[in-house]
């Protein structure tokens, strides 16, 4: 992520589905918000790529999770699909991963537990929008976090992490 510093930097990608991210994803394609069909429509979506991210971590790794949400957004932003298994699985193709082992897990209870232990983590938090982005000294996890709302250029995460005069002795910062 950030090299040529004398810093071990971690981060973590977490995805998150709640009303007020669906709510903004509707406004922001400029659809009615009170058209109950498009909303049960986006929170499905929502939902279940949430679910396919956690059933992704689970099988091969929290690499290919976040490279599968990438082309996800991607497909359904930039080239007008909508979600459905059959993007799923082409995406998953061009991932090499193993459907039949996708839809086993996929249903697993590791699966539900995931995905709650990260809502609970985005409340812990206080995350409202996304993106958002938490920087903060692991060592210290006292009032040393910094949370930048909306899409954190490099600079600006850069920065962050430079700025950190508090850092311990091995300086361990954590990104999310």
């Amino acid at each position: 992520a950030v090299s040529g510093y004398n810093q071990n930097i971690s981060y973590h990608f977490i995805p998150m589905t709640t009303m007020n991210t669906i709510r903004s994803d509707i406004k922001a394609r400029h659809l009615s918000l009170n058209n109950v069909e498009v909303f049960n429509t986006f929170s499905q979506s929502a939902y279940n790529a949430t679910k396919d991210y956690h059933t992704l971590k689970l099988i091969v790794d929290n690499k290919k999770a976040r490279q599968y949400i990438i082309n996800l957004q991607h497909a359904i932003n930039d080239m007008n699909k909508t979600y459905s298994p059959e993007l799923v699985i082409e995406i998953l193709d061009s991932l090499n991963v193993s459907i039949k082992n996708f839809k086993k897990n996929r249903e697993s209870n590791y699966i539900k537990l995931s995905m709650d232990k990260d809502l609970k983590l985005v409340d812990d938090l206080n995350v409202v929008t996304t993106p958002t982005t938490i920087i903060f000294n692991d060592d210290d996890r006292g009032d040393s976090g910094m949370m930048i709302e909306g899409c954190a250029n490099r600079e600006e995460i850069e920065s962050a992490i430079v700025g950190d005069k508090q850092t311990s002795s091995d300086n361990s910062l954590r990104l999310l």
